[in-house]
């Protein structure tokens, strides 16, 4: 029988055991962004939670260890246990002369005429694209530490390109505040492909009036991604159209890579029904996205309303709209397609909250999007592992790790070896943890989890 799987608990204060009511031989995680139900129920119960837990433990826990000094006051890197990891980092040379953050709207930015948008017709170059890899927050502490872990990942795995943290609605303290954190302890320590993009707030619930009566934090992410495209520097729209953006999730670590290049079969898990019309590479007209439990329940929404009466969202058969649209963070397209996809979200999604006012509008909004451009995409299941509950995810690779072929499972977990085995590409750590007395949930941590003065996390035992 396989031991527990530990998980993270603060060395001081944090959830009882009592108080967490946990079992002591599979995980509890509510599953709100899950991907379905998984099958292999037997197999759930031991080697997933083992693995998932230790995993969960090593990207949180080992990261602080790592990078912190507790002789040093602040939370500064210690920049030589950082320097060797550098060094091997790809930079993209032709993006290093971007500064690493940007303003909300400057007044240079207000003048300029909207980029021209890319065009069929447009030239596609032969070359390897730049990748892109970018995410939505807003300026609170909560997202703060997430956006940390979230660079520090994209450091140890050597993510290929330019990884931009789009932060919006922050204030003008929060932004110089933030501007002055992320060059200090991002950009000087990692490398100046690790960005901060600031947007204004884009958040707010609108009347039919104009006037702002609610909040809707997920708004950034569509606004957020469009925003970028249009105004971050270095980034042009016709000159930059081949490139490829993977827009993921604050609460995502990396286990490996992410890339355009879906070819290598030992390296992606694809369902059946997904393989029709199954795509290699991320290309123009060839979005790949992580499959979520969503169906195609999109199709039940008023979509004259929301794309209009004339829409090809309305002719998508709900065989293909569950083949092709139940999609989610990573999202990964070309510049142009994404870009396609940002106009018409950012058009949709305040008309799907107003029929939704819920959790998932924005994902919904997103596959409506797709739909109405006729954008199919590549649904990938090994793209994230998330709900230890559910199918549709990558744990099919998690299975493979055993303790008959490695000596430890909880050595392995530490420093994963993809070339070994292959492990999903993210960790979307967005449910909640628990064995026995041991527990993890991101709303737990404390905000200020990098600073020096906050308590270490504890060790578990191996047992």
């Amino acid at each position: 029988m396989h031991k527990r799987a530990p998980v993270l608990r603060p060395r001081k204060g944090g959830p009882t055991p009592d108080a967490l009511k946990s079992s002591s031989t599979a995980f509890k995680a509510s599953s709100s962004r899950g991907a379905g139900s998984r099958s292999n129920g037997e197999k759930s119960s031991n080697v997933l939670p083992f693995i998932f837990g230790i995993l969960l433990f090593i990207i949180v826990g080992c990261v602080f260890y790592e990078n912190r000094d507790p002789n040093v006051s602040g939370n500064k890197l210690l920049a030589s246990e950082i320097y060797s990891l550098t060094k091997s980092v790809h930079v993209d040379k032709t993006m290093m002369k971007a500064p690493s953050s940007e303003l909300n709207h400057t007044n240079e930015q207000k003048k300029q005429k909207p980029k021209r948008v890319a065009t069929t017709t447009d030239a596609q170059s032969d070359e390897e694209p730049t990748h892109h890899l970018i995410f939505s927050t807003d300026c609170s502490s909560f997202q703060h530490w997430q956006s940390y872990l979230l660079f520090h990942s994209a450091l140890k795995v050597h993510q290929p390109g330019t990884v931009t943290r789009i932060a919006s609605g922050c204030n003008d303290a929060d932004s110089e505040k933030t501007k002055a954190w992320h060059e200090e302890h991002i950009t000087q320590v990692m490398g100046p492909q690790f960005k901060l993009h600031l947007t204004p707030h884009f958040s707010g619930v609108k009347d039919a009036d104009g006037n702002v009566v609610g909040d809707y934090k997920f708004f950034n992410k569509p606004f957020g991604l469009k925003h970028w495209l249009e105004y971050a520097e270095g980034l042009d729209l016709v000159k930059n159209e081949n490139d490829i953006v993977i827009l993921i999730d604050p609460d995502m670590v990396l286990l490996r890579p992410i890339t355009r290049d879906f070819s290598v079969a030992r390296d992606v898990v694809i369902a059946k029904v997904h393989q029709r019309e199954r795509k290699y590479k991320v290309e123009h007209g060839a979005p790949f996205a992580q499959k979520y439990g969503l169906g195609s329940q999109w199709r039940t929404f008023d979509l004259d309303a929301i794309a209009g009466e004339d829409s090809p969202a309305k002719d998508v058969s709900h065989s293909d709209g569950n083949t092709f649209y139940p999609v989610g963070p990573p999202y990964i397209g070309t510049v142009r397609d994404m870009h396609s996809i940002a106009l018409k979200w950012t058009e949709f999604v305040p008309r799907v909250h107003k029929q939704y006012p819920h959790l998932l509008a924005e994902m919904y909004a997103f596959c409506i999007a797709a739909a109405h451009l006729g954008l199919k995409h590549q649904l990938v299941d090994s793209l994230m592992i998330s709900n230890v509950s559910c199918g549709g995810e990558g744990w099919p690779m998690i299975d493979e790790i055993t303790t008959d072929k490695v000596d430890s499972l909880c050595t392995y977990a530490s420093q994963p070896d993809h070339g070994k085995f292959p492990v999903p590409s993210v960790i979307h750590f967005c449910q909640r943890y628990a064995i026995g007395d041991w527990f993890f949930g991101k709303r737990k941590m404390v905000k200020d989890f990098f600073e020096c003065e906050s308590p270490l996390m504890e060790f578990p035992p191996e047992d």
